[in-house]
């Protein structure tokens, strides 16, 4: 009896513990996976290389005379009497006295009270000497003027730059969509020739004191290739008396000035160190050709901010070939903001659903940049900019 009744006890568990399982399995809901990703946006990283745009210099070639050419005697100031030219020189010179002071003896040199003449000058072509006068030297300066309207077309290469792009697609075929970029580009440009320019030349003629002859320049000094050199004259800083040595008198006696025309030839140098940033927004369209290849075109407008830093630097070739007057190093920066239009043409490779890899090309429109240094001026043409691009897209 007590065995029958653990049997039916079993029999009842065992068909309640079936009947809840059952009853559980048809209240739980079947696994429903996540709907796929829509992909209605794209971000892409470009690589984007920059074509050398047009790149003008003007107003190259003028080299004014050296700021400084004479001076005084001032002994409060330490400054000491000077002329410069670009082919010799006259200085302040010196007279050794003795002294005789505290029962000691020593040496001073004292500026020469000889106002009208010096024994320190130096010049270092035989031309110099006046023709059928060897009493005389002639001393000259150079500068130079280029013509402001000729233009020097600047050399420059290509520049790598990066963008980054977003893309919102608007329709269910996501093949319209709204994009949006940033991107940098900087680029250097210069020129650096020698050219042609007006030659202005004051000449200026110097005797010597009592008539004496200008005294002669140095032997040539044979050099290790078999060619000579020149040396100056330079004669002494420091005398014996006013009236010893030979004496230049400080005062020109004739002063004459000449323009040649082409006469001069200038080393310039002029460098331009650039940078553009770029930001566009427009539409764009993408046609798709199967399942791995693609193909958009975008327009819109843009904005370009750009900054240039200017610098030149010029050299006077000296026609005596002496010390070659130049013009100092100038710099100058600036900047302005640009707006255009563009035109993005790229083709696709789809890698999967998500990942793409394109090339293309972009074309920009805007108007030519000019930026000023002094009496120079530069202009780069940005009416037509062509870049080409390649990268990485993302859909998400």
């Amino acid at each position: 009896m007590n065995n029958r009744k653990i049997k039916i006890g079993w029999l009842l568990l065992t068909g309640g513990l079936l009947g809840l399982g059952a009853h559980i399995s048809a209240q739980s809901p079947g696994y429903i996976p996540p709907p796929p990703p829509t992909k209605n946006v794209k971000f892409e990283l470009r690589v984007k290389y920059l074509v050398a745009p047009d790149i003008a210099f003007k107003g190259l070639g003028s080299v004014p005379s050296e700021y400084e050419l004479e001076g005084s005697n001032n002994i409060l100031l330490g400054t000491e009497r000077f002329i410069d030219y670009d082919d010799g020189f006259l200085r302040q010179d010196y007279i050794s006295t003795t002294l005789v002071a505290g029962g000691l003896d020593g040496s001073e040199s004292v500026p020469s009270t000889n106002t009208d003449a010096t024994s320190n000058f130096s010049y270092s072509d035989p031309n110099q000497v006046v023709p059928n006068d060897p009493t005389a030297l002639l001393f000259h300066r150079y500068s130079s003027t280029g013509d402001p309207d000729v233009e020097f077309a600047g050399a420059s290469d290509g520049a790598f730059g990066w963008e980054l792009n977003y893309t919102k697609y608007i329709n269910r075929k996501r093949n319209l969509g709204i994009q949006v970029g940033f991107s940098f580009n900087g680029f250097d440009s210069g020129f650096n020739k020698s050219i042609d320019a007006d030659l202005y030349i004051q000449e200026f003629r110097h005797n010597m004191a009592n008539g004496a002859n200008v005294p002669d320049l140095p032997d040539p000094v044979e050099n290790d290739d078999g060619t000579f050199t020149q040396n100056p004259y330079t004669g002494d800083i420091e005398r014996e008396d006013v009236a010893s040595g030979n004496l230049l008198e400080w005062i020109a006696s004739e002063e004459t000035e000449e323009l040649i025309a082409d006469g001069a030839v200038v080393d310039s140098k002029a460098d331009l160190r650039s940078s553009v940033y770029n930001f566009r927004a427009g539409p764009t369209y993408n046609l798709s050709l199967g399942q791995s290849f693609a193909f958009s075109v975008g327009l819109g407008v843009s904005a370009i901010y750009y900054s240039g830093e200017f610098s030149a630097y010029e050299i006077l070739q000296n026609p005596a070939e002496g010390i070659n007057p130049s013009r100092g190093l100038t710099t100058t920066d600036d900047s302005e903001w640009q707006v255009g239009g563009y035109v993005d043409a790229s083709a696709y490779f789809n890698v999967s659903e998500r990942v793409s890899l394109f090339s293309g090309l972009q074309v920009q429109s805007g108007s030519s940049y000019t930026q000023q240094n002094e009496e120079r001026e530069v202009s780069v043409d940005f009416s037509s900019q062509v870049y080409v691009h390649a990268g990485l897209g993302i859909r998400f």
